[in-house]
């Protein structure tokens, strides 16, 4: 399922053509933004091909985030999606809820036995 979630919930970017770094041979750098998760990743910033993920707030990203959110930039999941997808996701009863009785019961179906 996971893999369905990230295949089916890519980011949707916006992207704006940043000011190329000093040098002969210096790529030019492009802001790439999530308009769904407002996630924002620099592409080639310092070298060819390197990512870099922005915080939305400010505050430096851990390490970890830095390596989950990089993960995410070519094909998702995006966050925004995910919690789309996981409120859709199939229930087991016929109006979204487990039936208090499905769980550890030991009703037989279709007996008609009463016991006195």
């Amino acid at each position: 399922m996971k893999q369905t979630l990230q295949m089916k919930t890519p980011h949707l970017f916006a992207i704006k053509v940043l000011d190329k770094l000093p040098g002969l041979f210096k790529p030019r750098r492009y802001l790439y933004h999530c308009v769904r998760c407002k996630w924002s990743f620099v592409v080639n910033d310092g070298r060819r091909g390197a990512l870099r993920p922005i915080p939305e707030n400010g505050t430096p990203l851990t390490r970890d985030e830095v390596v989950a959110r990089g993960a995410t930039f070519a094909a998702g999941p995006c966050p925004a999606m995910r919690r789309v997808m996981e409120a859709h996701l199939p229930r087991n009863g016929s109006n979204g809820h487990v039936p208090a009785n499905a769980e550890g019961s030991n009703l037989v179906l279709g007996s008609h036995r009463q016991t006195h």
